[in-house]
C-alpha cells in the first residue's frame, strides 16, 4: 500500500473511531463543494433529529426507547468506547475505565440536577465523548476535505444514537430537562470542533484512550445501573 492510501485510510478510520488523525493542520483540502460550517450544522442536525425523536416518542409510543432499549444502548456505547481505548493504549484504558465506573458508583445519591446521578454522569460523559468527536473531525477535515466529509457521516450516525440516550435519560423528569441535556451535547460538540480547528497538534493517543475509557466507564456504569433498576421496578408489586 502506498504511503498516499496508508495516510488516507488512517485518516478515515481516525474520524469513524475517534482515534487521534496522523495528518496535521496545512495541508490543501480536497474540494468537496460543502463548507466546514456546513458540514458540522449537519452532523448537528442529525444528532438533534435523534435526541427530538426520543422526545417526541416517549410516553406516546408502546415501545418507548427511554423504557425499553435504553440500558442496552448506554451499555453499547460505553463498550464501543473501551474497545476503541484499548487498542490505543491498554494502561491508559485500565485507569480511565476503573475512573469512569468509580465516578458513578461513588457519586451515588449526590446527583446535580432531579434526573439522577445515572443521567448527570451519562450526560458528561457524553458531552466529552462529542467534544472529542469535533476536535478529530475538525484536524481531518482541515488536512483532507473529503475525507472529513465522510468521517462526517460516521459521526453524525454515532451522535445520534448518543443523543437519544442521553434524551431518555432525562425524558422521565420533564421535556424541559431532557432538551437542556440534548442541546449541552451539541454544545461539547461544537466547542471540541472549534478547538480542533484552532490547534495544530491534538491529543496524545495514551491520553485520548484513557478519556475514551473514562466515557466508556462512565457508560457500562449507567448502563448496569439502569437495567437493574428497571427490572427491580418491573418486579416490585404495582
Amino acid at each position: 500500500m502506498s504511503s498516499i492510501a496508508r495516510r488516507a485510510a488512517a485518516a478515515a478510520l481516525g474520524v469513524a473511531l475517534l482515534s487521534t488523525p496522523s495528518s496535521a493542520h496545512g495541508v490543501t483540502a480536497a474540494a468537496t463543494g460543502l463548507s466546514f460550517p456546513l458540514v458540522v450544522a449537519g452532523v448537528v442536525l442529525v444528532s438533534l433529529l435523534g435526541g427530538g425523536f426520543v422526545l417526541g416518542a416517549y410516553g406516546r409510543l408502546p415501545w418507548s426507547p427511554g423504557r425499553a432499549a435504553l440500558p442496552a444502548l448506554v451499555f453499547a456505547l460505553g463498550a464501543a468506547a473501551l474497545a476503541l481505548a484499548v487498542t490505543q493504549a491498554a494502561a491508559a484504558t485500565l485507569v480511565g475505565l476503573a475512573a469512569g465506573v468509580g465516578v458513578v458508583y461513588l457519586a451515588r445519591g449526590a446527583a446535580i440536577t432531579d434526573c439522577g446521578t445515572c443521567a448527570d454522569a451519562a450526560l458528561g460523559a457524553v458531552t466529552l465523548h462529542r467534544g472529542l468527536e469535533g476536535v478529530v473531525l475538525a484536524t481531518v477535515y482541515a488536512a483532507d476535505a473529503a475525507l472529513g466529509l465522510v468521517g462526517a457521516l460516521l459521526v453524525a450516525g454515532h451522535a445520534a444514537a448518543e443523543t437519544a440516550a442521553v434524551g431518555s435519560l432525562y425524558a422521565p423528569a420533564g421535556r424541559r430537562y431532557a432538551l437542556a441535556a440534548v442541546l449541552a451535547v451539541q454544545t461539547g460538540f461544537v466547542v471540541g470542533v472549534a478547538a480542533g480547528w484552532g490547534v495544530v497538534a491534538g491529543v496524545s493517543p495514551t491520553a485520548e484512550a484513557g478519556l475514551l475509557a473514562l466515557v466508556g466507564g462512565v457508560l457500562l456504569a449507567v448502563g448496569t445501573r439502569e437495567a437493574r433498576r428497571r427490572h427491580v421496578a418491573s418486579i416490585m408489586p404495582a
